[in-house]
């Protein structure tokens, strides 16, 4: 039976437990999955009435229950090797310069933030290992932790299906699992689960694992997108100090330290942007530069149309686009003046004009002379999204969300790109994000390259598609 949805005051009381107790924030978007995780712990509890689960949660023997409600809410979607930029900033650049600086000591320590079912330290565990044999006699730690018991107690078990295996390659597969052809599952190897060790772990209440300074990498990727602004100050403080100098933090590809935290360096590692703790030497390799001037720092209309954008990337963005490097395809007299205004000018035409292999050809090109320029990765996956190459397209419009997280219209076409690819919890999330950034917008509006639609009409649309996503990832149940 259908159960009714939350009251305002249902509501209200639940959100305000779960942002005491770790700091999650639901919004009104978010009401029907907070009810739909509720009615599934009244079922299991035996509560009749949202009045009784109340009372429930309350009650000082009630700890149990607000732990399952936790791990209800907190719903664990990932896989191996996810985020494959980010995969390779580890593997080519963060992992072998960690390890270099620590060869003395032969000592490195990890903290996987929100490590969910561990596919996550399981992969940095992986990537160590391609790097140190173990019987190498490094002192690698990995610390791992989430405030989900069910999720820790997946990751403990170590024993993973087909869905976690979408981005791994084969050879890791056989290198690092043994099949289990019994259960048809995969089970990690000794060599790989001795350097994680899982902990329980409350963000919002408990101190970080590591004592201050004493962490080379912390990853909290997918994380902060479920905190308010306050809440993701906090953390980055205690993350930060957690960190020694010249330590990497990674986030997810749409969070940001924009108007969160000064106290980090944005680095740029091919197609992955990560911060980093600042060495006191002053090193600046691969750092975005901070010197700037009081114009570049001052947005300009566009920008204040576009929303909030990091400044650091906006100066340097200025200042390669003033010199565009020319184009290596042929481009008519006319679109190659444009371009001298505008190298984008050329890429919305095509768009335009139905020329999407032109169009996700000339984009590329303005996004690596201009790498940091959020508009040209969003045309490109617009491009590459027409032609249906997802997976490709799925790369470029994270960047675009990661640059200028309030463009709505690149929150959209990856909500589409990700759930077309069958990740439909990570689908629900963007096409959530593209809603709320899109009513910021003037609700007439328009983007003649999505098919002439009203930001308006756009928004509600995203949030008919948010749901649909939401119902497909609990297997069809509504």
């Amino acid at each position: 039976m259908k159960r009714p949805p939350l009251s305002d005051a249902e509501f209200g009381e639940i959100a305000g437990l779960l942002h005491r107790t770790a700091g999650l924030a639901f919004d009104d978007t978010r009401r029907e999955s907070l009810a739909y995780s509720v009615n599934e712990r009244m079922r299991a509890s035996g509560c009749v009435s949202v009045a009784d689960y109340l009372r429930l949660l309350a009650d000082p023997s009630g700890a149990s229950e607000r732990q399952a409600l936790l791990d209800e809410v907190t719903i664990p979607e990932t896989h191996f090797f996810r985020n494959p930029p980010q995969i390779r900033a580890l593997r080519q650049h963060v992992l072998p310069e960690l390890m270099r600086q620590a060869a003395a000591g032969r000592k490195l320590r990890i903290w996987s933030a929100g490590c969910s079912t561990g596919e996550e330290p399981y992969t940095i565990a992986m990537l160590v290992r391609e790097l140190i044999p173990a019987n190498a006699g490094w002192d690698v730690k990995i610390v791992a932790t989430d405030i989900s018991t069910r999720a820790l107690d997946a990751a403990q078990a170590g024993r993973y299906r087909e869905r976690s295996f979408v981005m791994t390659d084969p050879i890791d597969r056989q290198r690092f699992f043994v099949l289990d052809a019994e259960s048809r599952s995969y089970v990690i190897r000794p060599e790989v689960r001795d350097l994680v060790e899982f902990r329980h772990h409350n963000l919002v209440a408990d101190p970080p694992p590591f004592e201050p300074g004493a962490a080379d990498l912390v990853l909290c990727r997918n994380v902060t997108i479920y905190f308010d602004r306050d809440t993701t100050k906090r953390l980055m403080t205690r993350m930060h100090s957690t960190l020694r100098e010249g330590g990497y933090l990674f986030l997810g590809h749409a969070e940001t330290l924009w108007q969160i935290s000064t106290d980090f360096s944005l680095v740029s590692l091919g197609d992955a942007f990560l911060y980093r703790r600042q060495a006191e030497d002053g090193e600046r390799r691969a750092v975005l530069p901070d010197r700037r001037t009081e114009d570049e720092l001052r947005p300009t209309k566009a920008d204040r149309r576009r929303g909030p954008v990091d400044r650091r990337r906006l100066a340097l963005t200025r200042r390669k686009v003033e010199a565009p490097e020319p184009s290596a395809l042929p481009v008519p007299p006319a679109a190659r003046a444009d371009m001298g205004r505008d190298p984008l000018v050329a890429v919305r035409s095509a768009v335009a004009e139905g020329r999407y292999d032109e169009a996700a050809d000339l984009a590329a090109e303005v996004a690596d002379a201009t790498p940091l320029r959020s508009e040209a990765h969003y045309l490109q996956g617009l491009a590459l999204g027409n032609l249906g190459r997802d997976p490709e397209a799925l790369v470029v419009l994270r960047k675009a969300v990661y640059l200028d997280p309030s463009d709505g219209f690149a929150h959209f076409l990856l909500g589409g790109a990700l759930e077309r690819l069958g990740e439909h919890v990570a689908a629900a999330r963007s096409y959530r994000a593209a809603a709320a950034t899109l009513g910021e917008r003037p609700g007439d509006a328009v983007a003649p390259e999505l098919g002439g639609r009203s930001v308006r009409e756009l928004a509600e649309v995203c949030e008919q598609l948010a749901a649909r996503a939401d119902t497909v990832s609990r297997g069809g149940r509504g």
